[in-house]
């Protein structure tokens, strides 16, 4: 405990002295930048019981800070260091540790580039793999990573086993093959072969993804998502699938609508089956609801969006959703645990979710994540009791 608030109290007082050092610069032949960031959160729920098991209190306070430091020592290595410390997530498996701590060769094999220590994966636009930045502990692994670009895109394979955040929990093994290509100046096509392991649940899954985004000649922003996953998680079969479609426009004077409709179901038709989708490593306060009940797993999600960019530096939002189950013979999933509630009847009625929130930058160091959702189950869950929750960020970053 005192190494811990030891830890803490130097990145605190690391804040107000980065204004009386030089953040970058030269150094013997090889350049520095050094960072971080001082990161509050609080959050508050008038049922804590409803969100469970991702929801322990009715209030959550959080403080994280970190550090980071980026060394370029020519143009073919650099290394990059980044510490954190604090206290108060539900999913801490530790209060102070490294979230990233990595060198790169580049082109060490031909025009290959090499990535070795933790790191981070934020692949796509987060639906399948994320470092899940609202936690205070970040998803992270220790691994090797290839990469190398094309005449219209790049690729990285790789292969890892967890280190921090919620994929540390289960003894996660995770390896993959991720490759983006242009097609034209207006849209792109995203391809994904992720392989996934838990030791402490015998669980091996094959997930196979595309991502295929765009934008119109009238500025109809769209993407289309979808995965199919194979394997075998303990005794049951793994069959599953899930898609996603998003269209947003822009209007006049900074307004916008959106909609998306995305499904994630198994497979029905025999017992031995897994009959939900396994949402990976998703970013789960950025989809299904900023309220963070519902998984993305035996889901049909219908929502709704409407935000207003009210200047450069602010933006309000407010986003509709309803929840229901694709299948009647699975259950509810709720949590980043993906955690099974017994349907309370026979309807697939989940909830519906309304969230109302702000983005804001006070200044090029301070931002603001604040709002509130409130969730009101239907049928499929055992309680009627609405939950409201209320959430703000304040971000510090040098």
């Amino acid at each position: 405990m005192l190494r811990n608030l030891s830890i803490l109290s130097l990145v605190l007082l690391a804040s107000p002295l980065s204004a009386q050092v030089q953040l970058s610069g030269d150094l013997g032949g090889a350049t520095y930048e050094f960072g971080g960031d001082l990161i509050f959160r609080v959050e508050s729920r008038s049922d804590s019981a409803l969100g469970a098991p991702n929801v322990v209190t009715s209030r959550d306070t959080s403080l994280r800070t970190g550090l980071h430091l980026d060394l370029g020592f020519d143009e073919y290595f650099n290394a990059y260091v980044d510490l954190f410390a604090g206290n108060g997530d539900v999913y801490t498996t530790t209060e102070s540790g490294v979230a990233e701590l990595y060198v790169d060769f580049h082109k060490f094999l031909g025009d290959y580039s090499m990535r070795l220590g933790r790191m981070h994966f934020d692949l796509g636009d987060g639906r399948l793999v994320s470092r899940s930045p609202w936690l205070y502990e970040r998803n992270s692994f220790d691994g090797l990573a290839v990469s190398d670009s094309y005449q219209t895109g790049i690729w990285t394979a790789w292969y890892s086993r967890a280190a921090g955040g919620p994929t540390n929990i289960d003894d996660d093994s995770f390896a993959g093959f991720f490759a983006d290509t242009e097609l034209g100046k207006d849209s792109a096509v995203e391809a994904y072969l992720l392989r996934r392991t838990q030791g402490a649940t015998h669980l091996e899954e094959l997930t196979f993804a595309f991502r295929w985004s765009g934008q119109t000649s009238n500025g109809l922003e769209w993407s289309a998502f979808g995965a199919l996953q194979d394997g075998t998680d303990g005794a049951l079969e793994v069959l599953s699938h899930a898609f996603a479609v998003t269209l947003r426009k822009k209007l006049d004077y900074g307004h916008g609508l959106g909609a998306e409709i995305s499904l994630a179901k198994g497979n029905d038709d025999k017992t031995g089956d897994r009959k939900r989708y396994s949402p990976v490593y998703i970013d789960q306060h950025r989809y299904n609801g900023r309220a963070d009940i519902v998984a993305f797993s035996n889901l049909i999600d219908l929502a709704v969006m409407y935000w207003l960019d009210w200047n450069e530096r602010w933006s309000f939002h407010v986003d509709g959703h309803s929840f229901s189950r694709q299948s009647n013979h699975d259950n509810v999933y709720l949590g980043h645990d993906v955690v099974a509630v017994a349907p309370a009847s026979a309807s697939n009625a989940i909830g519906y979710e309304l969230d109302a929130y702000c983005e804001g930058i006070i200044s090029d160091h301070f931002s603001l994540d604040f709002g509130a959702a409130v969730f009101s189950p239907q049928s499929s869950l055992p309680t009627n009791d609405e939950q409201l929750s209320l959430f703000l960020q304040i971000a510090f970053n040098f």
